[in-house]
């Protein structure tokens, strides 16, 4: 997701609504008055304090549209503020504004999680999640009788083996099975697709069958200046083939340009 921003005013306010009605993710300016802080967290950058701070956060569990027991479906409500506080603030460029998930189940079947919103904004930024890859056992070059051989078809000992290949000689190329197994594996891509006049974002991953925890950066962008809001407005979530629980613990997180980084963790959300 690319957040936009405009330079030069100190007083310049940015915000950024991700929704999964039609003004999803719409930019524009905007204030809380007498919004509740669910959780806030600073640190001191270059001399100048990073504040990030979450408010009014609400995560609405629904009955799943399908009637799956094994289906969690939800809508998250919220805002997500950056404030860097010094004298040389709204100088401040290519901060990143990060919102996500750290996400916990219990066990799966062929589970997935996925989140999804509309946006005007053509520009997204990676996401990241992780999947399951097969793993895959190399073939060795046996003979009928399941002796190893080397490539002249002459009888060898194990630790003289040789791996089977795509036409039988040492210049193939080497065969490998799959074993049945899997191992998780991060990725980070970029997600866009298109719905009618607005393009819909998506981030998924696949759940491992044992219990896991993985932390899951929905959207992401760059900013500029002293100050970043982002209004997330019923971003969709669920998740198939869950055997339990599902935890959600949102997450908003701002990366300065020379690295230093702080994120805010909110409560645990239990569907």
């Amino acid at each position: 997701m690319k957040i936009q921003t405009r330079r030069g005013f100190r007083a310049t306010r940015n915000a950024t609504v991700a929704a999964a009605a039609v003004a999803g993710l719409v930019l524009g300016s905007a204030g809380a008055a007498g919004a509740e802080v669910n959780d806030q967290n600073r640190i001191v950058s270059n001399g100048h304090e990073v504040i990030v701070t979450q408010e009014d956060t609400f995560i609405n569990g629904v009955p799943p549209i399908g009637g799956s027991p094994l289906s969690r479906e939800w809508f998250h409500n919220g805002r997500g503020i950056a404030n860097i506080v010094g004298p040389e603030a709204a100088d401040f460029e290519d901060s990143t504004f990060q919102f996500g998930y750290q996400v916990a189940w219990t066990a799966s079947v062929d589970g997935a999680l996925g989140f999804n919103w509309t946006s005007p904004q053509i520009e997204l930024g990676a996401v990241r999640g992780v999947k399951n890859v097969p793993l895959y056992d190399q073939v060795w070059n046996t003979n009928d009788d399941g002796d190893y051989i080397d490539y002249d078809g002459n009888v060898v000992e194990e630790e003289d083996r040789v791996p089977a290949t795509t036409d039988g000689t040492e210049e193939g190329d080497p065969l490998f099975i799959p074993n049945g197994k899997t191992s998780p594996e991060p990725y980070a891509e970029d997600a866009l697709e298109t719905s009618g006049l607005l393009p819909q974002a998506t981030v998924a991953i696949e759940l491992t069958p044992a219990p896991g925890i993985e932390e899951v950066v929905v959207a992401e962008g760059e900013f500029d200046g002293d100050f970043k809001e982002v209004q997330i407005a019923n971003v969709h979530g669920a998740a198939t083939g869950v055997i339990g629980p599902v935890s959600l613990r949102p997450f908003v997180r701002v990366i300065t340009e020379n690295g230093d980084n702080v994120t805010t963790y909110g409560q645990v959300w239990t569907l």
